[in-house]
């Protein structure tokens, strides 16, 4: 059991930090929501899966390292 994973909800809560999904929900949406929306778009679920994980990779800068990872140094 990864103990060290687990989120003190409660201690959260006390810092005055969210603990809902809320936000990441609605960012989600937004992201990824938006594209696969758009009028006559449909999407399989392991195209969805994947798009969700190249924008998740752009997001975090790591576009070059993600196609062309001999590259980078």
């Amino acid at each position: 059991m990864n103990v060290a994973e687990i989120i003190d909800y409660e201690r959260r809560q006390k810092a005055g930090k969210s603990i809902g999904s809320g936000r990441m929900e609605k960012a989600v949406d937004l992201v990824i929501g938006h594209r696969q929306k758009r009028k006559g778009m449909s999407w399989s679920s392991l195209g969805s899966k994947a798009l969700a994980i190249l924008k998740v990779v752009e997001l975090n800068g790591e576009w070059q390292q993600f196609w062309f990872p001999e590259t980078v140094i």
